[in-house]
């Protein structure tokens, strides 16, 4: 995002850009689906499929790779489509059949193949959905396209502050075939309102596969980024695991503590990103990413330093600042930084947040296991701090080696 001004009322200009509003309710019912199920998916594998451990890691499992796995793919068939909106529309569809089906399957042999291609194929629906946003906005110039992403991403943060208690009355009320049922619903109904969005005007001509980056965002080594925003990941997963146990189990809380400070930390993401649309003049993304990175790491020694409360509501109101930045604003980086490959860019973005999650149960739970819960905290900060310190890497050789290719063409 560059460090341009915004036109006047820019919250009313991004609502006006085309099919905003719909597309909007897509991406909130597609939050709803995924926050109203996602959570118990491990509950409904011991209690409803009496899944042994191994048998719940290795469906759990399974369906993260696959997830990997299908979502790249779809990717990058989505880019070089005329037309994005299908695969959308095939991603959801899959989702709900996926969600439909664990509402009447108990098998575990059934159960493994509808994760592994249904829930897989499924969960693509999320940076296919926002690529096909960010295609409609392509055509509007200047910073409103990114600001408008990221608003859809304050709307899906929106879902997952509410979506959770949702599903436990659900689960309360109608039990997993119930609960599975209305996250089927959820992913169809986003289906339909994709339905009636035509195909963006910039996607009726094929993107070329490996398009140059664009003038104004200097090269960076993906490869490099994207390790980054994996130790991000990472990083984010152990503290959300272990962060109800440093509560519990070390500083003898309560439930409900726990319970307050996750969803005060949700419900402060909301305002900031919508102050990320709202604001006239901001940073360039990257710059911020990078803030956002250094203030992870001040939030990881905090909460290794806290002992009660008042600390530990401070962390929540960091890590608030730091989601919106990275999971709000690190989507518009990665489309910076392929440009005209929106599917490819989001798929990607979305994917280092999968594989961080993947290697976070093992090595988080071999430190707590070795060295206590709060040790967790600083082996996340000393990984926040490596992702900052390849990001403060890349972001600085490439401008110095272009100045020296300029010199000597000069």
């Amino acid at each position: 995002m560059s460090e341009a001004l915004v036109p006047s009322g820019g919250l009313a200009a991004v609502w006006r850009l085309p099919h905003a509003a719909r597309l909007a309710l897509a991406v909130l019912l597609l939050g709803f689906a995924l926050s109203l199920a996602s959570p118990y998916m491990a509950l409904f594998g011991v209690n409803r499929a009496h899944m042994t451990p191994l048998q719940l890691g290795i469906f759990l499992s399974v369906n993260a790779i696959s997830s990997v796995l299908i979502s790249t793919r779809l990717a990058r068939w989505s880019d070089r489509l005329p037309d994005r909106k299908p695969l959308v529309l095939v991603t959801l569809g899959a989702a709900a059949l996926g969600y439909g089906l664990l509402s009447v399957l108990r098998g575990y042999p059934a159960l493994l193949i509808t994760g592994a291609v249904l829930l897989g194929t499924g969960a693509a629906a999320f940076p296919q959905l926002f690529s096909f946003a960010r295609a409609q906005f392509a055509g509007t110039g200047g910073s409103l396209p990114d600001r408008a992403v990221t608003l859809l991403r304050s709307v899906f943060s929106l879902a997952w502050v509410v979506g959770p208690g949702l599903g436990a009355w659900a689960l309360a009320a109608l039990d997993f075939r119930g609960l599975f049922l209305l996250a089927a619903s959820g992913f169809a109904l986003a289906g339909l309102l994709v339905w009636w969005v035509p195909p963006a005007a910039a996607s009726l001509v094929p993107t070329p596969p490996h398009p140059q980056v664009g003038e104004g965002h200097p090269q960076r080594p993906l490869a490099w980024v994207a390790f980054a925003f994996v130790l991000y990941g990472m990083s984010m997963s152990m503290g959300m695991t272990m962060f109800p146990l440093l509560i519990t189990k070390v500083l003898h809380g309560t439930d409900a503590q726990v319970g307050f400070l996750v969803g005060l930390c949700a419900l402060l993401e909301i305002p900031v990103m919508l102050a990320f649309v709202v604001v006239r003049r901001l940073p360039a993304t990257e710059r911020l990413v990078k803030y956002a990175l250094a203030l992870f790491v001040l939030h990881f020694a905090l909460l290794y330093l806290a002992a009660g409360m008042p600390l530990l509501t401070l962390t929540q109101g960091v890590r608030a600042v730091v989601i919106a930045v990275m999971a709000g604003l690190g989507m518009a980086y990665f489309q910076e930084l392929m440009p005209g490959r929106l599917a490819a860019a989001t798929t990607l973005f979305a994917n280092t947040t999968n594989i961080g999650a993947m290697l976070a149960g093992i090595v988080s739970g071999a430190c707590a296991q070795l060295f206590g819960y709060r040790a967790v905290f600083l082996l996340c900060g000393l990984l926040t701090l490596g992702a900052w310190l390849v990001m403060a890497v890349v972001t600085r050789r490439r401008p110095a080696n272009r100045t020296k290719e300029a010199a000597r063409r000069a």
